[in-house]
């Protein structure tokens, strides 16, 4: 798959130790989940290539949504969208709650912008709070967007491990 170089293109991708889980976001004012984009949980121990390849799966649904379209509203306006995500997530890997969930939950965001992937860490502020103040520059993985999924899948397993747990 090939990602285009229109759009400045975002995905998210969480690790917990137990699973990484990806996300696609789009733009609305501000980039968010697009839950109608699902969301693809892969295992702790995922080969590199599967990582990278859902990951640009993730990249390639990214879109900037219209103001006057019903999809830009229903993101929106529709607090619940996040809440019944999490649910699901909790169901589908059997933890017991969100708090179960989140306690070592790490974020990456993945960027696409003029041919240039960059993976981002993100420090775990609290829960399901995350920020990049305190990430220096050289934390920030960069690709160029012809890279195979192999190499993809291990810079962001890579940049997992510059990710900071602040317990704030």
């Amino acid at each position: 798959m090939s990602i285009s170089k229109k759009n400045t293109l975002r995905a998210s991708v969480y690790f917990n130790n137990d699973y990484y889980i990806i996300t696609t976001l789009s733009k609305i004012g501000i980039y968010l989940i697009d839950f109608k984009k699902g969301y693809k949980v892969l295992s702790k121990d995922p080969f590199d290539a599967d990582l990278g390849f859902f990951t640009r799966n993730a990249l390639i649904q990214s879109e900037i949504l219209d103001a006057n379209s019903s999809e830009y509203h229903e993101m929106r306006n529709n607090e619940g969208l996040y809440s019944e995500w999490v649910k699901k997530i909790i169901k589908e890997c059997n933890y017991k709650n969100k708090t179960t969930l989140f306690k070592n939950m790490n974020l990456c965001n993945v960027n696409v912008t003029d041919g240039i992937i960059s993976i981002i860490p993100y420090d775990h502020l609290r829960l399901d709070h995350w920020i990049g103040k305190s990430m220096p520059n050289n934390a920030i993985i960069t690709l160029k967007t012809n890279c195979s999924d192999e190499v993809l899948g291990a810079s962001i397993k890579k940049a997992f491990t510059r990710c900071i747990n602040c317990k704030v």
